[in-house]
């Protein structure tokens, strides 16, 4: 990255930080969690990591508002397991391939909780040329998806209705690893 594109980062990063557009009276999204997500504490999680500019520019191409909601993650990723047990470390830096294939917005309830929330997120399908990794995503019973922006909680976007998301058919290459709610991501 040469110091022109490194510099436009940083000025990126104040224009938008928490601390100056306030004093400049513009809104910022929030970043990552909700109330309902602090309140649960510490977690951690298995994903694919992507670049967050690259999954960015898909979200800024195909909705029109983004983010449709006001919190945002601050790592785009495609989960695999929720705090799991055990951890695949030696899966961590396996390449894999996410397929987006569809976008959707809208309502999700989750009745066990008594919550609806807003979710924003990209169906995906997700492949590993890495032998044992492609046996992880085989074993793991799930909505393959990216979570865009949300109100209650990012873990809603799977239950998102798909059925009839815009199509897409745009292909980004991640990384497997581990991330937890106070931003550390492992990747090796």
């Amino acid at each position: 990255m040469n110091i022109m594109a490194c510099l436009k980062k940083m000025m990126a990063l104040l224009i938008t930080s928490a601390i100056v557009c306030p004093l400049m009276g513009c809104d910022v999204p929030q970043k990552h969690q909700s109330p309902q997500e602090l309140a649960e504490g510490y977690y951690w999680y298995e994903a694919v990591f992507l670049d967050t500019e690259d999954v960015e520019n898909v979200f800024k191409a195909v909705s029109v508002h983004f983010p449709e909601y006001e919190i945002v993650p601050d790592i785009f990723h495609v989960t695999t397991q929720y705090k799991p047990e055990p951890e695949h470390e030696s899966l961590y830096g396996s390449p894999v391939t996410v397929h987006i294939i569809g976008y959707t917005c809208g309502s999700v309830q989750d009745k066990q909780e008594d919550i609806i929330s807003q979710n924003e997120g990209f169906l995906v399908e997700v492949t590993s040329p890495d032998e044992e990794m492609q046996a992880l995503i085989d074993s793991c019973d799930r909505i393959w998806h990216i979570t865009g922006s949300y109100t209650a909680a990012a873990k809603y976007t799977g239950a998102l209705d798909f059925s009839d998301a815009m199509p897409l058919d745009i292909t980004l290459e991640g990384v497997y690893g581990k991330a937890d709610s106070d931003g550390n991501v492992i990747l090796k």
